[in-house]
């Protein structure tokens, strides 16, 4: 056997490497809890460095008033009573949560790049993790329940390992009655889908649901395997939240971002931001020249990304650990 098999690499494997983070953030009581429950909270002095979450709150509220031409009302949830949704042709009315909120400015880049985020992320899905979606929720007052379901888009039985992630900046106070997420905790680990029978969220069944109770600037972290829903908000006011939707790259995104990222975002990030927003991502190509260029784009991203790193130059196979 070579030196170079039989001696192991100077680089740090994944596991490591994500585990070194983990101690340098001081979350170790958070992952203990996302292995066992699913999901976790981290809370504030910790998933919102330099007051992110309310910058991140102004900011989508000012998206919100340019698309729809009217600030939402935090105060009372006048502008979204009832629940229309994201979709206008699903509902027959304007779509009050804002998608595609990458670029609507540096605060979104600045918040798929928060390091205790990466973290969770990177323990969930490894370092080739992508985004697959970035949007917004604004809940007001409504009567119906978000029914329990989980995020992983493949049928049941499911792997136990994460393929996607959801990591949710609480923007506003969450509890029961502001129409907080509803967990069944420990379900990641049944590895399938609730029945239609399971999907009612309500304290009152057999299931064990929990509401989620945290501050303002909380980020919510679970599994993609993790039945989850939401109560119904029977307060005054708006609950907002901006959930980042990660994914292994060999799932496919709900946001097609590979070669849609300005150069100047790619510039004025760190070379991790190309692979967590596709760039590194080669197969979709339409035709065999697109796909040389698709894929000596990929490597290019990929190089510098572990050249940036310093800990992975075993190649990009270690990415995908």
């Amino acid at each position: 056997m070579s030196e170079a098999i039989a001696q192991p690499s100077i680089a740090k494997a994944p596991l490591e490497k994500v585990w070194g983070e983990i101690r340098e953030h001081g979350i170790e009581k958070h992952i203990a809890e996302l292995d066992a429950y699913g999901y976790t909270i981290i809370p504030p002095q910790l998933a919102s460095p330099n007051g992110l979450a309310d910058r991140l709150l102004e900011a989508v509220l000012e998206v919100a008033e340019r698309r729809n031409g009217i600030r939402p009302d935090l105060k009372t949830g006048s502008t979204h009573a009832g629940y229309k949704g994201r979709f206008a042709a699903f509902t027959g009315a304007d779509g009050d949560s804002p998608i595609g909120l990458l670029f609507e400015g540096q605060i979104f880049e600045e918040a798929l790049m928060n390091p205790v985020l990466l973290t969770m992320a990177s323990y969930l899905c490894g370092y080739s993790v992508v985004l697959s979606s970035m949007g917004c929720f604004m809940k007001g007052p409504n009567v119906s329940t978000f029914a329990l379901h989980m995020d992983t888009p493949l049928p049941s039985p499911l792997p136990p390992q994460a393929l996607v992630c959801n990591l949710t900046y609480v923007l506003t106070e969450f509890n029961q009655e502001n129409g907080s997420t509803a967990f069944v905790p420990g379900s990641h680990k049944w590895c399938r889908a609730p029945e239609t029978a399971e999907t009612a969220v309500s304290t009152d069944g057999d299931l064990n649901i929990v509401a989620v109770e945290c501050p303002p600037g909380s980020l919510l972290c679970w599994h993609g395997n993790t039945w989850h829903g939401a109560f119904n908000r029977t307060a005054p006011g708006l609950r907002v939240s901006v959930p980042l939707y990660m994914a292994r790259p060999c799932i496919r995104t709900q946001e097609g971002l590979v070669g849609e990222i300005p150069q100047q975002m790619l510039d004025r990030n760190p070379a991790r931001f190309a692979i967590l927003t596709q760039q590194a991502v080669a197969y979709g190509y339409k035709s065999q020249e697109d796909s040389i260029a698709r894929g000596e784009s990929a490597m290019k991203f990929t190089k510098a990304y572990l050249d940036e790193d310093g800990t992975m130059k075993t190649g990009a196979r270690g990415l995908y650990n």
